[in-house]
């Protein structure tokens, strides 16, 4: 599969907190393959943050867009909230997609770390 994928990362929401003190400050994380990382700016003290924020990614034989969203820390390594796979084939197929994608975290994904708005095109 070749071409571009668009991504509009529109908002989160009901996102899980990480911090002990004050609310997480979270920001997604596109990844389509180690080469291509892309992410959004970091929203301080919000569970429900908007971020309205586009980007552009060339597809040559990838199958997945993996989303992750993480809580800033100022020190150590920044807290994952939740991750999830999306794979390529379902976008292309469509070529548009407005969508919440649920994210989970952990071997089992069974607890709902909130969900990301995401609206993706694929252009041939």
């Amino acid at each position: 599969m070749k071409g571009t994928l668009k991504v509009i990362v529109a908002e989160a929401r009901n996102l899980k907190d990480e911090d002990l003190v004050g609310k997480s400050d979270p920001y997604v994380k596109l990844i389509l393959d180690e080469n291509n990382i892309q992410t959004t700016q970091t929203k301080k003290n919000n569970l429900n943050p908007v971020y309205n924020e586009q980007f552009s990614f060339n597809v040559d034989g990838q199958k997945k867009l993996e989303i992750k969203v993480y809580d800033k820390d100022t020190v150590g390594d920044d807290d994952l909230i939740g991750e999830e796979k999306i794979k390529l084939s379902d976008i292309s197929s469509k070529k548009y997609v407005d969508t919440w994608v649920k994210l989970t975290k952990g071997k089992l994904g069974f607890r709902s770390k909130g969900e990301v708005h995401l609206i993706l095109e694929f252009i041939n």
